[in-house]
């Protein structure tokens, strides 16, 4: 593999899940359960890091433990408070594997850091696969959020089917696992919190909130890209500062109008 495709692959694998991790935040802003992202994610790598200590594959704990995180969230009358005490905990776990067991340190190095620069061909093709469902579910997922942002004043009207919140419950997961095992759990958050929220103070509609939404993390992911390799920084940092840096001048350009 010469240079060019070894940092090309990753690349096109960080702009990929960087639209997904921008769709997935559209639809936590709209559920109101934005605090979901600190439990799920933090659980994803508890996973991951039980994975590694255990010597399986990463992907299914991680699923599994993020899953159930939200799962729990979503049952939960008090969700925010409940969402720090789950991210708590799940701290509290990796930092005492990473203590006491020396194979789960390099593993949560990884979910720190993320993996985006040792992502190929394989992650690739499940990103394309992942984009192009995405697309092709969009329409109800969109009509999921829209639903449980009307909640209660429509509760008498049916709303979408169970398996469409079972699908859309998946399909979350699978994104916020998927994103902090490629950009690390910090970054992940980032991408899925920042850009949704600046975009919500500019956009007047669902359409100009997903669109402003995705042109915003995607154009925060090229700048840190291009920093973090030009000065040689760690990229999930250089990832947050970018996206703290583009909220805060939306923000004060907005506040200036």
């Amino acid at each position: 593999m010469s240079l060019h495709d070894w940092f090309l692959l990753p690349l096109v694998n960080g702009l990929l899940t960087t639209l997904l991790l921008g769709l997935a935040g559209v639809g936590l802003l709209l559920r109101g359960s934005v605090w979901q992202v600190f439990a799920v994610s933090q659980w994803a790598a508890v996973g991951g890091v039980l994975a590694s200590v255990l010597a399986v594959p990463v992907l299914l704990p991680a699923l599994l433990l993020a899953s159930l995180a939200l799962a729990i969230q979503r049952r939960w009358q008090d969700a925010e408070r409940l969402s720090l005490t789950l991210f708590l905990a799940g701290l509290a776990l990796i930092t005492l594997l990473v203590a006491n067991i020396a194979t789960a340190s390099l593993a949560a190095s990884r979910w720190v850091d993320g993996q985006l620069y040792f992502t190929g061909l394989a992650e690739l093709i499940g990103l394309v696969v992942l984009v192009a469902v995405s697309l092709i579910v969009l329409p109800r997922l969109r009509s999921v959020w829209l639903w449980a942002q009307r909640q209660p004043d429509v509760s008498a009207q049916p709303g979408p089917g169970w398996h469409w919140h079972m699908l859309e419950l998946a399909w979350l997961v699978l994104v916020i696992v998927l994103g902090a095992q490629t950009l690390g759990v910090p970054g992940a958050m980032a991408t899925l919190l920042l850009p949704a929220w600046a975009a919500a103070r500019v956009a007047h509609n669902l359409a100009q909130l997903l669109i402003w939404s995705q042109v915003l993390a995607l154009l925060a992911f090229v700048i840190a890209w291009v920093v973090s390799l030009w000065l040689d920084q760690p990229f999930a940092p250089t990832l947050i500062v970018t996206q703290l840096s583009i909220t805060g001048v939306l923000f004060t350009l907005n506040r200036q109008r």
